[in-house]
């Protein structure tokens, strides 16, 4: 018996097509058995013969029934299908929700709004404009659009003092592609890694995943300490030089020179990434070191996400000279992880001399929420709270004067609405990491609010400090 609604969206053949396929799943209808006429069917219930014969012909392309010329239609053999339930309730594990607090210092965030920006808008605009005049779209050069990699190398000509032509850049989706894509370009040979400790997590994440061996190199207040690199012929280094992640420091010109050099001796790779190297608040950004390389074995990793919004998920890798693109064309990229879309609106934003403008903009903001928390913190804490990662970025990392476990640490200011960040997650060797030490960002908390999330924060430390004084 069927049941047939005229009135209802769902067209009469897939009312029909679905309970005559229930039927057959619930063993109502066996296999082997002849459905009814169509004729008959048009008869009993008052159908055309066409939404008959289509419910029948839809059921048949599924697999259920099949046709046998001037006979009717055949419930085929189902095997292993298991019977659904009418009255089965669909449940899901509920996933344990992390709380949320007020008070969120949370590092990555960025503000001002890209998309609120006249600018970026127009560049979008201007895009999309220009991609409905084609008469068809496909995928473009897997490397990402050549007017956009021009675009890239103008920029780092004059802002980092790069020499590269486009056919060096590779455009990715994001920092994560672009470490998992370097793992696939590197010769299988270069399996020893060397990391920064701390250093950042999901490239070593990345690089652990891959089958790397993972041998950290401490930082001091000059970044990687250099000459704790061992002399393993074909290995990789990467750093952070510009601005370490996550302590801040920049790594002086004669350990460049000497990690160059070290690169040379032992035909070794560095992958130098440039994450946000356009926020400094003192000084010029620090020249890249893919630009003091000499011997084609930097390879830069560079990304918009501090600089337009994370979510974009548009970062390139710089490779040096000497690659064999060819091969790398042919056997890697397939197509463009990134929206011609977006691309093709970066670019334009780039010559259209906005890109510049919002660089500044945006680190405008930030030195003055820099400035604004170092005040905060020496004016109130004086050298009580040691604090690294001043002069640039997005964070601090602050070591507090308390006896206590990291987790201890951070459960106290989430009960008072605060949340701060763990420093262990950047550690390979986790035993290595201070307990004290906690990471405080700062570039998602709008200027005008951020008064109101350091008065917060000053309540919570001194009562932090008092409990432990």
């Amino acid at each position: 018996m069927l049941k047939i609604d005229h009135s209802a969206a769902e067209p009469i053949y897939m009312q029909i097509c679905r309970q005559l396929k229930k039927q057959i799943i619930s063993g109502e209808l066996k296999t082997g058995e002849r459905l009814k006429a169509t004729r008959a069917l048009c008869e009993e219930y008052h159908l055309s013969r066409n939404t008959v014969l289509s419910a029948y012909q839809q059921l048949e392309s599924e697999g259920y029934v099949r046709s046998r010329i001037g006979s009717g239609f055949y419930v085929e053999e189902l095997p292993g299908y298991e019977k659904a339930k009418e009255d089965a309730n669909l449940s899901f594990r509920k996933t344990e929700k992390k709380k949320t607090c007020r008070y969120d210092f949370r590092y990555g965030a960025l503000e001002p709004n890209l998309y609120s920006t006249s600018g970026f808008r127009r560049a979008l605009k201007e895009a999309t404009d220009e991609l409905s005049n084609k008469e068809s779209l496909f995928n473009e050069e897997a490397s990402g659009l050549y007017g956009l990699r021009e675009a890239i190398c103008q920029y780092l000509f004059e802002s980092r003092d790069m020499r590269a032509s486009p056919d060096q850049v590779l455009i990715t989706g994001g920092h994560h592609y672009s470490i998992s894509l370097l793992l696939k370009i590197l010769p299988k040979s270069y399996q020893t890694l060397f990391m920064e400790e701390p250093g950042h997590d999901d490239s070593s994440a990345t690089f652990l995943q891959a089958g790397y061996q993972l041998i950290p190199i401490e930082v001091d207040e000059g970044g990687m300490k250099v000459d704790l690199l061992s002399e393993k012929k074909r290995s990789i280094v990467y750093v952070t030089p510009s601005h370490q992640f996550p302590m801040g420091a920049i790594l002086p010109i004669a350990r460049r020179l000497q990690l160059i050099s070290f690169a040379k001796k032992t035909h070794s790779y560095i992958i130098e990434d440039d994450y946000d190297a356009s926020l400094r608040y003192k000084e010029r950004p620090i020249p890249s070191l893919f630009s003091l390389d000499a011997s084609d074995c930097v390879i830069y990793l560079g990304s918009f996400s501090k600089s337009l919004s994370p979510d974009l998920r548009i970062s390139y890798i710089v490779l040096p000279a000497g690659f064999d693109r060819f091969s790398l064309q042919e056997n890697l990229l397939i197509s463009s992880p990134a929206s011609a879309l977006i691309q093709l609106c970066i670019e334009k934003y780039i010559r259209s001399g906005q890109y510049k403008t919002r660089v500044n903009k945006v680190r405008n903001l930030l030195k003055k929420k820099h400035n604004a928390i170092l005040s905060f913190l020496e004016e109130n804490y004086g050298d009580r709270i040691k604090v690294y990662g001043s002069g640039g970025g997005t964070h601090f990392v602050l070591k507090l004067p308390v006896d206590k476990k990291q987790e201890d640490i951070l459960s106290f200011f989430e009960a008072r609405d605060i949340r701060l960040y763990p420093m262990k997650d950047y550690y390979i060797q986790k035993d290595k990491a201070a307990e004290n030490m906690v990471l405080l960002g700062y570039s998602g908390i709008p200027l005008t609010r951020l008064e109101d999330h350091l008065g917060q924060l000053k309540k919570a430390l001194d009562e932090l400090l008092e409990e432990n004084s």
